[in-house]
């Protein structure tokens, strides 16, 4: 026997073992492809691997995986992708890693790291994520994280809230341990714990999720860094703030409360028990860390303050460390807002400089309108108006007094809309809203807000297909405000509603960090689809997208993705998991990226269709569109090349 057959013959007796595979073996009955794949799966639950359909199963094969730290099997697919390795990494005659793929890429992994036969480990790797899960008591369920994202943190709060798992909800919650490591203040850590104290007493009292949501996406802006110098830690602190994760039920999206994230080593940690939202409302928490910009001067006692205004940070810093929590009553809440808001408009009249006067007032004004858009506080609209007339009578020709008038303004189109159940009282809201913008401009030409309120009334117009009146806001504000990201955003949209029978070349970054160019796909039809994760109808849309793809493309018809999500994290996955083939353009900045203002892009998805020449055929495309020119266009046999 060779030796290369003896090592066949042992590696394959080794992996019976280790397996538990009945009966005896040997190197001529090599392991079945069907067993392989219908015997192991994934230790933790949700992991997206690549399961070949049954007709496909038989086309399947077993080989040896052997290299110089190794020895075991992979599974290799029809297409020679592989779909699974099993392996001993350490020569002890045990399978100690298990390996699952996705599109010939690995995802997860299963690890026995001590090598007692029993899993302790388990890897989300590459599109599949990156969480490190710690199973210490080998019982297969996670006990810790090694490391994971704050997009995965939350995703397993939903899984926790989903199965009504305290267990696994406790693994991404801070502890004690964590605010020890982080050197948290001694009265900060105490509110930290008591919020996620005993999470099976308070899952139990959260309303239970519809059967089969599934998590779609981590919804927040950057994370914020709080300074060691700020009191409320011996290190920096990074942590994200009021944070949202939209999931998917049965066809309908909804949102869950996940709260503030804080790091601790490479693992992001929950400081509250999440909670979902019933119905659009988002109930703004004022609770944990990273709270206001101004945060920091609360923790410590602040140089040249008057008496009267150090003992306002004081009373704002013991509220921010005594927030309700999300399950608090409707009367609590209210209560804490009322107060936090009389301490906030204190500091505002308090402080001894005009600019420090001008940063508090914003942050109550900001504070107040947030407030009115999510519902949490009946009383926030009143006194957002109580406020504006407070900084009338104080100086009219403040630069603070347009900022809050604009907020009162936003804020009470918002109350109106989510009060009016009547299509004539959300039109009457409208037009209210629109002619109260025009005031606005009117009346505060040079006020920091005019652009994005011309922008609003721009997009009002074109939503109701009042593209005439819409061009005229798109003109002037490009115009007079042309620096502005408004102003850009406005010359984007004036060149898209007036794109057809122009050229169009759309050139930027792929993900796989490749320059890409719309004029390089010169010869072919071309669309261009402007799009996102979170976009449910380009979700919905993709596989019609996809089949036309694979009709015309022989003849000629090519895509190119302009992604518009506000980061790159959630794309790759994403591309994977819906086998999407053609390049993909990314910019950070989401609907404010570059590639979103050339084109002034309002809603997602776009699809602009551009024919042989370069030529836009129509920059409002639809699938249905596509059907009927996608022949037409491609009538003719000239050809050409795509990147």
């Amino acid at each position: 026997m060779s030796r290369s057959r003896c090592i066949a013959c042992l590696s394959w007796c080794l992996l019976a073992v280790a397996l538990g595979l009945p009966g005896p073996v040997h190197a001529d009955d090599p392991p079945q492809a069907r067993f392989m794949l219908e015997k192991f799966r994934p230790l933790q639950a949700g992991v997206e691997y690549e399961q070949p359909e049954a007709a496909e199963v038989s086309k399947c094969q077993v080989e040896i995986d052997r290299g110089r730290t190794h020895s075991g099997w992979k599974v290799v697919g029809s297409s020679g992708q592989m779909l699974r390795r099993f392996l001993d990494t350490n020569g002890n005659n045990l399978v100690d890693q298990w390996r699952y793929f996705q599109n010939g890429v690995e995802v997860y992994r299963d690890i026995d790291g001590n090598h007692n036969g029993k899993v302790d480990q388990s890897r989300w790797l590459n599109t599949g994520g990156s969480r490190w899960g710690l199973d210490s008591n080998e019982d297969g369920r996670i006990d810790s994280w090694k490391r994971i994202s704050a997009e995965e943190t939350s995703r397993v709060a939903v899984e926790a809230l989903m199965r009504r798992d305290a267990g696994l909800l406790q693994t991404v919650l801070i502890t004690a341990q964590d605010t020890r490591m982080l050197g948290i203040e001694a009265k900060l850590e105490k509110s930290l714990l008591a919020a996620v104290a005993d999470p099976a007493r308070q899952l139990a009292k959260i309303r239970a999720m519809a059967a089969g949501t599934r998590w779609i996406r981590f919804d927040c802006s950057q994370p914020g860094l709080i300074p060691a110098d700020s009191g409320k830690a011996t290190g920096d602190l990074e942590v994200y703030e009021s944070t949202l994760a939209i999931v998917d039920a049965g066809g309908n999206s909804g949102l869950v409360q996940i709260g503030e994230l804080v790091k601790v080593g490479q693992a992001w940690k929950l400081t509250s028990i999440p909670s979902p939202l019933v119905g659009d409302t988002v109930q703004v928490t004022a609770g944990g860390l990273l709270l206001q910009p101004a945060a920091p001067s609360i923790a410590v006692a602040t140089p040249g303050a008057s008496p009267r205004m150090q003992k306002l940070l004081d009373q704002l810093r013991e509220l921010d460390g005594a927030a309700p929590a999300v399950n608090a009553t409707g009367a609590a809440v209210s209560r804490y807002h009322a107060r936090r808001s009389d301490v906030l408009s204190g500091l505002s009249q308090t402080a001894a400089t005009s600019s420090e006067r001008d940063q508090w007032g914003r942050q109550l004004i900001d504070n107040l309108t947030a407030l009115v858009q999510s519902g949490a506080w009946p009383d926030a609209l009143g006194r957002l108006a109580a406020e504006e007339i407070r900084l009338r009578k104080v100086n009219p020709k403040a630069p603070l007094v347009p900022f809050v008038i604009y907020r009162h303004l936003l804020a009470r189109y918002s109350r109106s809309v989510r009060i009016a159940t009547e299509q004539a009282a959300q039109a009457k809201a409208q037009q209210v809203w629109l002619a109260d913008l025009e005031r606005f401009i009117a009346t505060y030409p040079k006020a920091e807000d005019t652009p994005e309120a011309a922008w609003q009334l721009g997009t009002a117009h074109e939503f109701a297909a009042r593209v005439d009146d819409a061009k005229t806001w798109y003109s002037k504000l490009a115009r007079q405000y042309a620096r502005t990201p408004a102003g850009e955003r406005a010359a984007g949209a004036l060149v898209r509603l007036d794109l057809k029978g122009k050229p169009l070349v759309v050139t930027g970054r792929s993900l796989a960090n490749t320059t890409v160019r719309s004029d390089a796909y010169r010869g072919k039809v071309l669309l261009v689809v402007y799009w996102a994760t979170w976009c449910k109808p380009c979700t919905e849309e993709l596989p019609a997208l996809q089949a036309l793809y694979a009709e015309y493309r022989a003849r000629g018809f090519e895509i190119m993705g302009v992604n518009l999500d506000l980061d790159r994290t959630p794309v790759p996955a994403y591309i994977s998991s819906h086998r999407i083939t053609w390049a993909t353009l990314h910019e950070a900045g989401g609907l404010d990226s570059r590639l979103a203002r050339q084109l002034g892009i309002l809603s997602l998805p776009t699809m602009v269709l551009i024919d042989r020449r370069g030529t836009v055929v129509s920059s409002e495309t639809t699938l249905a569109d596509l059907k009927t020119e996608l022949p037409k266009l491609l009538g003719t046999t000239t050809t050409g090349t795509a990147p």
